[in-house]
């Protein structure tokens, strides 16, 4: 990396880890990704999305039940494309994580993933995500499986349920069923991706 592109680099990795990537293009958002994952600057201060991101792909690149679930490493750029969909929004229900809603575009990846990316994708700035229950007169913020909320292992394990919903196994079905509608299968779905990647969660 040259010297110039290598100080384009530092600042827009400043820029986007103290103010948030929620006013950035996609091709911005999709530059700072890439930047994260190069260890030279790993010293910068992350944001708690930037931390779950990668603690995501390290779960979904490296061998385990997490990763064979999840189809193997090609997966890591559904959650490149998530996470580059994702805009922080105020909504008022705590149990609510990432709402992912409208039509969805499907996508046959040449890497070897099927995988849909919905319209929508709003990441809860009063869910379990950011928040937890600190004063008596706070909502209560659920547990993302048997993760406290607002937590490094709760945030990463938000962002591969969503994951779960918008990969297609080889027989044709969503890794997860939608929940949407059903707090109840939410949780569910959520005990059956920890079932797989909880132990490799609790070791980073």
């Amino acid at each position: 990396m040259n010297l110039q592109r290598r100080l384009f680099a530092i600042a827009l990795l400043l820029t986007m880890s103290v103010s948030g990537m929620a006013r950035f293009s996609s091709e911005q958002k999709r530059e700072h990704l890439r930047i994260l994952l190069n260890k030279d600057f790993r010293q910068v201060n992350l944001t708690p999305l930037d931390r779950a991101y990668l603690d995501a792909v390290a779960l979904l690149t490296q061998e385990g039940r997490c990763s064979e679930f999840f189809g193997g490493q090609a997966t890591q750029y559904v959650l490149e494309e998530l996470v580059v969909k994702l805009r922080e929004e105020l909504i008022n229900d705590a149990r609510i994580c990432i709402r992912m809603s409208g039509p969805y575009t499907f996508v046959a990846s040449a890497k070897g993933v099927s995988y849909r990316l919905f319209t929508t994708t709003e990441l809860n700035t009063a869910g379990p995500f950011y928040k937890s229950k600190v004063f008596a007169a706070e909502p209560s913020v659920p547990n993302i499986g048997s993760f406290r909320p607002n937590t490094r292992a709760a945030r990463v394990l938000i962002l591969l349920h969503e994951v779960a919903h918008l990969v297609r196994n080889k027989d044709g079905v969503w890794l997860i069923p939608d929940d949407g509608n059903s707090p109840q299968l939410s949780r569910q779905n959520t005990v059956t991706v920890e079932s797989k990647c909880g132990r490799q969660i609790r070791a980073l």
